[in-house]
């Protein structure tokens, strides 16, 4: 995949994201649903893994961007932690961490050449050892993972939330 392209795939994403939270209130965005999750709580989550996302790119450490230090690095725990950190933020707050990260993310990319997409997640991160080899895969599936795949995942929840 072409760097052009991934950048488009991943603006539409964020565009179908920003469509399906654009008229809801403050009311809406920060109310839970069952499992504790609230509108806002999915795009702070969201915004969180931008940010690892930008210092995988980086090559600084991404527990460290994450703010999770004494945490497994496996996926729930990480997520339980950040749910917990961010419960406070205003929808506002929420939105604007965002917007913010998206940004930083838009820089870190833009710096990036389609030959470095094929690049392994270890080229950027070399000091951190991958379980079962996957630091030999290429750093696109980090993005997609991280960006358009993250985003979508979320939007579904995101409609279970606010309904029809």
């Amino acid at each position: 995949m072409e760097k052009a392209e991934l950048l488009r795939t991943i603006e539409r994403a964020w565009a179908s994201l920003d469509e399906l939270t654009a008229g809801l209130t403050d009311t809406q965005l920060a109310r839970s649903g069952a499992d504790g999750w609230s509108v806002k709580d999915h795009l702070a989550h969201l915004a969180a893994w931008n940010l690892s996302l930008v210092a995988l790119l980086d090559g600084r450490d991404r527990q460290a961007a994450l703010g999770v230090w004494d945490v497994p690095r496996e996926a729930d725990p990480i997520n339980d932690l950040l749910h917990r950190r961010y419960l406070g933020l205003v929808p506002d707050e929420a939105k604007a961490l965002q917007e913010g990260s998206r940004q930083m993310l838009r820089e870190a990319l833009a710096g990036l050449s389609d030959a470095d997409l094929s690049r392994p997640y270890s080229h950027f991160q070399p000091n951190e050892v991958r379980p079962d080899g996957d630091g030999d895969q290429p750093v696109l599936g980090w993005i997609h993972g991280n960006t358009d795949e993250h985003a979508e995942e979320h939007a579904a929840y995101i409609r279970q939330l606010i309904g029809p």
